[in-house]
């Protein structure tokens, strides 16, 4: 194909990637997706975004590896997702970090119980951190629940970060 004829096909191509997107690449409520004006208008549905996303990663970050190695995954995981010094405090302890501690059950995905204000560019989010396992020959299930808070600020850069991350230490069977 000349060059002619590759601009076009380049053209339709970018707008369906555009179309598309590719949500973990890019800034969660942050001026950056100035397109996308609910989210920016819209602090809770940005900050339950930035939650999910947060919850889905977890599965990622092995805490079963040298702590050189989790620091990193901590890094890749999370660093778009908290503050700097959240992150600077996980990669120097990551035991302390939320990820993936043993193989099974894992971290799936935070479910969002509640989204309060807390102050100016603040909120405070509760919820249930959910643990999913498998049998071997068997589905993945839905295998504890346990509740989680965390609270989020608005950036510099108009994002939302998280700033801090607990979940109590007992499991809670599901139902």
């Amino acid at each position: 194909m000349n060059r002619r004829g590759l601009l076009p096909v380049l053209l339709v191509f970018s707008a369906l990637l555009a179309a598309c997107g590719a949500p973990d690449a890019r800034p969660v409520g942050g001026s950056a997706r100035a397109a996308d004006t609910s989210t920016a208008l819209d602090p809770d549905r940005a900050v339950r975004r930035v939650v999910k996303l947060f919850g889905s990663r977890m599965q990622t970050v092995s805490l079963l590896v040298p702590d050189s190695l989790a620091a990193s995954r901590v890094q890749e995981a999370y660093g778009t997702l908290v503050t700097p010094d959240l992150l600077s405090d996980w990669m120097a302890r990551p035991a302390a970090a939320p990820g993936r501690r043993v193989s099974s059950p894992w971290p799936d995905r935070i479910e969002v119980q509640s989204v309060t204000p807390s102050g100016s560019d603040e909120y405070l989010v509760t919820g249930s951190l959910i643990y999913e396992s498998s049998a071997s020959g068997q589905s993945v299930s839905r295998a504890a629940a346990q509740p989680v808070r965390l609270h989020l600020r608005r950036g510099g850069d108009g994002g939302w970060r998280i700033s801090m991350y607990e979940q109590t230490t007992a499991h809670a069977n599901a139902s």
